[in-house]
C-alpha cells in the first residue's frame, strides 16, 4: 500500500506530529490523495470501497508507518460505515468531500429535545480522534421524554473543541473533547448505525458492526507492534559492536528475547488474518456467520493486542537507557502501542 518514498515522507514528520499533536498538512495531503479516509465509501461518492480484508491490511500497514497516522486512517475510514445509515442527500454532502473526516463518539453523553424539523442538542463527548481536521462531527444523545438514543451530525461551526488530549501515546491524533450547546440538528442529519437503511449498499455494511470495529482497531495495534519489533531489532543491531566489546553475550541474549516475544505475536496475527479472510468469504457468499466465529474473532483481536503489549514490555527492559527517552522512535512507538491497545474493544 505504501511505497518507500511515502513511508519516508510520513516518518520524516513523526516527531513534528507528536509535538504538534496533529497530522501535518503534508501527511494529510497523502491521505486525501490516496483516499485513505474513504476506504468504506462508495465509488459514487469518490470513495475506494475496499473489501474488509484489504482494508484491514491497509490499517495495519498505515499503523506500521506511524502510529498516529495509522490510528486516524482507521478511525477516519471506519466512519464510512455511516454512509448507508444516513439520508442519501446528506451522506453525499458529507462523504463526497475530498477531505472528509468525521470525528465522533458512541458515548450517549448528550441530551436532545425534539422541535419542529429536528432536534436541539446539548452535550460533551470525549476522545474524538481527528477533531482538529474534522469536516463533520457525530455523537449520540438521548432524546428527552423517550427511551430513544439517536446519532446526530454536527457541522464544525456548531462545535467547540476542548483541547484536552494529554495521553502519553498516540499524541498526534488530537483526540480531544468536543461540545455543543443548544445546536439545531435537522431530522435528516440523524441516524442509527445499528439500523441502517442501505441507501448505499456493499457487503461491508452488512458485516456485524462490533467485530468490524474490533478488527479495525486490532489491525492498527498489530501494525504499531510490527514497527516496535522492527525498531527494537534495529536498535540492538546498532549496539552490537559496543555490547560485544564491553558486555559479551548481551547482543545474543537480547536478540533471543526479541525472537521469543515476537513469535507468539506473529502466530496470533496469522490466526487473526485467517479468520478475517474466512468470515469475509462466508459473508460475501451469503452465509450466516456463527456466534462462535464472531466470538473467536473478537478474542483474537484481544489476544493479538495482548501478545503485542506483553512482548513489548518484556523487550523494553533489555534495551537500555536510550529506550526511556521520549525523543526516540522506539519510545514513541512503545507509547503508541500501549495507547492503541487500551481501547475497550481490545481489553
Amino acid at each position: 500500500m505504501f511505497d518507500q518514498k511515502t513511508v519516508n515522507l510520513i516518518r520524516s514528520y513523526s516527531y513534528e506530529i507528536e509535538k504538534r499533536g496533529e497530522l501535518s498538512q503534508e501527511v494529510l495531503d497523502v491521505i486525501y490523495e490516496q483516499k485513505l479516509f474513504k476506504l468504506f465509501v462508495p465509488e459514487d461518492l469518490d470513495g475506494r470501497m475496499m473489501p474488509l480484508p484489504d482494508a484491514i491490511k491497509v490499517f495495519e500497514d498505515a499503523a506500521w508507518v506511524d502510529g498516529s497516522f495509522g490510528w486516524l486512517v482507521q478511525i477516519g475510514s471506519g466512519a464510512g460505515f455511516f454512509v448507508t445509515t444516513m439520508e442519501p442527500d446528506w451522506a453525499s454532502e458529507v462523504f463526497g468531500k475530498r477531505d472528509v473526516y468525521i470525528a465522533g463518539s458512541d458515548r450517549p453523553s448528550g441530551k436532545a429535545r425534539a422541535v419542529d424539523g429536528g432536534y436541539i442538542v446539548t452535550g460533551e463527548w470525549k476522545f474524538c480522534s481527528g477533531s482538529k481536521h474534522a469536516t463533520a462531527f457525530t455523537a449520540n444523545a438521548h432524546v428527552q421524554g423517550s427511551d430513544i438514543t439517536h446519532a446526530f451530525t454536527f457541522l464544525p461551526e456548531q462545535v467547540e473543541v476542548i483541547e484536552d488530549w494529554d495521553a502519553f501515546g498516540l499524541k498526534g491524533t488530537n483526540s480531544h473533547t468536543f461540545k455543543v450547546q443548544e445546536a439545531f440538528v435537522p431530522e435528516n442529519r440523524t441516524f442509527d448505525v445499528l439500523k441502517p437503511h442501505f441507501h448505499f449498499d456493499n457487503p461491508v455494511y452488512h458485516y456485524p458492526f462490533v467485530p468490524f470495529a474490533a478488527a479495525n482497531i486490532a489491525a492498527t495495534t498489530i501494525g504499531i507492534a510490527r514497527h516496535f519489533f522492527e525498531e527494537a531489532k534495529r536498535l540492538v543491531e546498532s549496539k552490537k559492536e559496543l555490547w560485544q566489546q564491553y558486555e559479551p553475550g548481551r547482543f545474543e541474549q537480547v536478540t533471543k528475547k526479541i525472537n521469543e516475544m515476537e513469535t507468539p505475536f506473529k502466530d496470533e496475527v496469522e490466526k487473526f488474518h485467517v479468520l478475517i479472510d474466512r468470515t469475509w468469504d462466508q459473508h460475501v457468499r451469503g452465509e450466516m456467520l456463527s456466534d462462535l466465529d464472531l466470538i473467536d474473532l473478537q478474542e483474537l483481536c484481544k489476544s493479538a493486542a495482548g501478545r503485542a503489549v506483553s512482548g513489548a514490555q518484556v523487550i523494553y527492559r533489555f534495551l537500555g537507557m536510550g529506550a526511556i527517552m521520549e525523543s526516540t522512535d522506539l519510545n514513541r512507538i512503545y507509547r503508541d502501542l500501549h495507547a492503541a491497545s487500551q481501547h475497550k474493544l481490545l481489553v
